[in-house]
């Protein structure tokens, strides 16, 4: 059997493949991984064979930087219509040496995310089964997470722009239109959640083409290893996310929060340089890309973006979280673990305080109702199998249902 893999170079997407695409090597299984060149020694340390392809939004994607000094509140406002457009010249970027690898070496199905558009065409053209990952919200009829995006005109320049280039795919490989409703709530023929079914919204509506195997956790090599001092205080871990984390007016913050408390904090800064910061506690530790897993496996609470990458390993282990979202979808999901009784929800990031933060660290810290309630979500989570339960669905779909095309 033989599987291509398409994912978005960036570790929030990479990361959740790597364990069942090892569980799927495991199994005899031949995987054609194709990404950026930056990921080729943990894609190969799965046993695939790693492709790489080029990347348009390396050359051209800003989101994260501020110009002249100043906040960039036009593109922070404007995430709803840059995604699709920034996803889409990925796409085309990719598809092309895809393409000129598969016509050759015929895949049996292949899997991506919803940011990997050039999967969905290249499954389109090839006429294999198009397997969706979500490590993210799923949509159907009772949900759709394209709602968030439609308050975006028509007219607006970069929906436009995203138009044209989905217009333009349609007419040079006669696969289906990626319009923003196509990217955001279109479905695969199977669709592997890497989710727990009561964490998502209208949960029991999702039918058996949707299976939920829960976060995939596995070794990650690329950032080694790390351990917590030795003291026997509660490790405070805050990581706003690998994209969209140009805040560096948080850390001053943080600092002040955690300046006075008995623990021990470590910082994920992403692209914050961390030489800009001043006045680091003496018991907080900063790293820009840093083995998340083996930080938050030692966590008592966990400050996040609310990233459903980072929140379901943080179900996984058991962490309670704070949650400081960044964009809409990130707001669903930071509501949800106030909600379910998994921690604090700050969902408007300009009025944190410092005070009002260590207020909330203190009280995951002593209140053990917290911990209780996401160590029960935790023993829920890893009932579902994670990667070896995806790969079970794979292999099952593709060798007893597969579609006749």
């Amino acid at each position: 059997m033989h599987i291509a893999v398409v994912s978005l170079g960036a570790f929030g997407h990479v990361n959740p493949t790597l364990s069942f695409v090892t569980e799927l090597v495991k199994r005899n299984v031949r995987v054609t991984y194709f990404t950026t060149e930056s990921f080729r020694e943990i894609i190969e340390a799965t046993g695939a064979d790693f492709v790489p392809v080029k990347s348009w939004m390396a050359e051209n994607d800003d989101h994260n930087a501020k110009k002249d000094g100043k906040k960039d509140g036009a593109k922070e406002e404007s995430v709803a219509a840059s995604v699709p457009y920034l996803f889409l010249n990925e796409a085309g970027s990719y598809i092309d040496d895809i393409l000129r690898v598969l016509v050759e070496d015929h895949p049996d199905a292949i899997i991506h995310d919803f940011a990997g558009i050039a999967g969905t065409i290249a499954a389109d053209v090839l006429r294999v089964p198009n397997i969706m990952l979500y490590t993210s919200y799923p949509s159907n009829d009772s949900y759709s997470v394209a709602e968030s995006f439609e308050g975006i005109p028509a007219d607006h320049p970069l929906r436009i722009a995203a138009d044209e280039i989905a217009e333009g795919f349609v007419k040079k490989y006669g696969c289906r239109k990626m319009t923003f409703k196509e990217i955001f709530d279109g479905q695969g023929d199977l669709n592997i959640v890497m989710l727990q079914k009561r964490f998502v919204p209208n949960g029991e509506s999702f039918d058996d083409r949707f299976v939920f195997t829960g976060v995939q956790i596995g070794k990650r090599t690329a950032f080694g290893s790390w351990e917590a001092p030795d003291n026997g205080r509660p490790l405070l871990y805050s990581s706003l996310g690998t994209a969209f984390n140009n805040w560096p007016e948080y850390y001053p913050i943080l600092f002040d929060a955690v300046r006075d408390l008995d623990i021990n904090v470590f910082a994920a800064l992403g692209s914050v340089d961390p030489d800009s910061l001043e006045n680091i506690p003496a018991n907080v530790e900063v790293g820009q890309m840093v083995p998340q897993l083996d930080i938050l496996s030692q966590a008592s609470v966990f400050i996040t973006h609310a990233g459903m990458g980072g929140t379901g390993e943080a179900i996984y282990y058991g962490v309670p979280m704070i949650a400081i979202p960044q964009m809409d979808e990130q707001a669903i999901t930071a509501k949800l673990i106030e909600k379910k009784g998994l921690g604090f929800a700050f969902l408007d990031k300009k009025g944190i305080t410092s005070s009002s933060l260590k207020e909330a660290i203190e009280k995951l810290i002593h209140d053990p109702s917290y911990r209780n309630t996401a160590q029960e979500f935790s023993g829920d989570m890893k009932k579902l199998g994670g990667a070896k339960a995806s790969a079970d669905a794979i292999m099952g779909f593709l060798q007893n249902g597969r579609l006749i095309v």
